[in-house]
């Protein structure tokens, strides 16, 4: 299967809310393409909805990474904003459960 048929069964996989289905899927389409950056960022949204928040945090930063390798931080910046607000979302889980906060900030470059 290629990577785009992979990446659009993950994509109708997560609609029906089969999130651990789906992040396998979009798994499976990054492994055939490494830099399939949309793949990374709706692996984000299936892997926060699946419970791995952390793993959507990864995600979103490998995304943000990949578009700053191309030069096009416009894209890379407005992807600040669901990693921030899932950032803020494991730390109100965090606080919820006595942990200390997290200390990860996005990265800048």
């Amino acid at each position: 299967m290629k990577a785009q048929e992979l990446y659009q069964q993950g994509f109708d996989l997560g609609r029906r809310r089969l999130y651990k289905e789906a992040v396998e899927a979009f798994t499976q389409a990054i492994n055939l393409n490494p830099n399939f950056v949309e793949a990374y960022m709706i692996r984000a949204d299936a892997r926060a909805g699946a419970g791995d928040k952390q793993g959507g945090v990864e995600d979103f930063q490998k995304a943000i990474d990949i578009y700053r390798a191309r030069g096009q931080s416009q894209i890379a910046d407005m992807l600040l904003v669901p990693l921030n607000s899932l950032q803020n979302e494991i730390r109100f889980d965090q606080e919820d459960q006595g942990q200390p906060e997290v200390e990860d900030e996005p990265k800048a470059k």
